[in-house]
């Protein structure tokens, strides 16, 4: 428990034929942050069997901690290992009605730790069905290697940390749109063009965005994206048409990619088959637009 006292008070001057006066004082006010025990660490390992499941949506909600993702067992719609030491961190996890909500305990019983706090989380999901996958972590690190998933949305609201995503094969499922949203964190996503994305958003706030679109592109795509501050870098394959608009404050640095009108292409824009629309708004910053081999 803590307790925050408030006395404020003022003195106001009206002139100098005026008598001082002072403004009445402010009651006390108490504010209470609530504080979590650190415990004995505890290791728990969860199952859910796929069991004639035929697509399936997940929610994750991963206040802090470290948290892994990737492809699990074909028979098994999840396969999670959890070890903690905050009794009020216990994962609870829910399946009906084809939502498989994962959950860091009860928001209201985070608090602030007292101790050396553990959470790590390390999730498999069955690469035999499609998901609708959205995730929204708190803080602290995730590594996320969704490669051999069939995703068919994806949402990933990723707030401070450092953070890794990867698609290192083509996604065997069509993938209609790709929302990303980062606040002040290190984020890395690799081999967008395997996740095969139509539609793509992203909102960064300050931090350092790396964005990979290398990969086995087969169709074109639309990309939005808003960065607040800091550094944002876009890595672009040499055999897909690019075409990209930045409007904003930001210093734009390119390599392999010129400026035609208000816009920067490469070479293989309006040649080539698949092509990536890309509109950036950025505040302060930097702006890196590198061309890349995609072999």
């Amino acid at each position: 428990m803590r307790r925050i006292a408030l006395i404020l008070g003022a003195l106001l001057l009206i002139g100098s034929n005026i008598a001082c006066c002072i403004m009445p004082r402010l009651p006390e006010i108490e504010i209470n942050v609530p504080t979590v025990q650190v415990g004995e660490m505890r290791d728990e390992r969860e199952e859910i069997p796929l069991s004639g499941v035929e697509s399936a949506t997940v929610e994750l909600f991963f206040g802090a901690g470290e948290l892994e993702i990737a492809a699990g067992d074909p028979d098994l719609l999840l396969s999670g290992h959890f070890r903690y030491n905050i009794e009020q961190w216990e994962p609870r996890i829910d399946f009906q009605n084809g939502v498989l909500t994962i959950k860091q305990g009860d928001s209201d019983d985070w608090g602030i730790s007292t101790g050396n706090a553990h959470n790590e989380w390390e999730l498999g999901f069955s690469p035999d069905i499609p998901l609708d996958m959205d995730v929204k972590v708190g803080a602290g690190k995730g590594r996320m290697d969704l490669t051999g998933l069939q995703l068919t949305t994806l949402e990933l609201d990723l707030g401070a940390g450092d953070f890794d995503v990867r698609f290192d094969e083509p996604n065997q499922a069509r993938l209609e749109r790709f929302a990303l949203n980062t606040g002040a964190s290190k984020l890395q996503v690799r081999g967008i063009g395997n996740a095969g994305p139509e539609r793509i958003t992203v909102q960064g706030g300050v931090g350092d965005i790396t964005l990979d679109f290398t990969g086995d592109w087969v169709r074109s795509a639309e990309v939005d994206i808003t960065a607040g501050i800091g550094a944002l870098t876009l890595r672009l394959p040499d055999d897909v048409g690019v075409e990209i608009q930045v409007d904003g404050l930001a210093n734009v640095e390119t390599s392999g990619l010129r400026r035609s009108g208000d816009v920067y292409v490469n070479d293989a824009f309006g040649k080539a088959e698949v092509e990536l629309h890309i509109q950036i708004a950025t505040g302060l910053g930097a702006v890196k637009l590198i061309q890349v081999s995609n072999d």
